[in-house]
């Protein structure tokens, strides 16, 4: 999936907390924006066109080489998303566990 998707899912599901719109919420802004109605539009969109792709052009090898890709992926955004928020560890035991969702 793009990103895109990623963020409007995890934006949707910080949204719904109730400090997500505190003003000591240094990701208020970045969440209002993720989680409102016209970016949770383009994510559905995005998700739609990928899953055409996905109908036209996947097989179970390129499916294993996907799941690879995502697996080597995944702890680089966890790594750019530590860059910046102390509580890192939180992000990478989330993303571990999508992971293992996955494969």
């Amino acid at each position: 999936m793009p990103p895109v998707c990623g963020y409007a899912e995890i934006a949707k599901r910080l949204a719904s907390r109730p400090d997500a719109a505190a003003a000591t919420n240094c990701y208020r802004v970045w969440i209002a924006e993720d989680a409102g109605a016209p970016y949770q539009e383009v994510a559905a969109k995005a998700r739609a066109h990928t899953e055409h792709l996905a109908d036209l052009y996947a097989t179970p090898a390129r499916e294993a080489e996907l799941i690879a890709i995502f697996k080597e992926a995944t702890p680089l955004e966890a790594d750019f998303w530590e860059m910046d928020w102390g509580a890192g560890q939180r992000v990478r035991i989330a993303l571990s566990a999508i992971i293992r969702l996955i494969t």
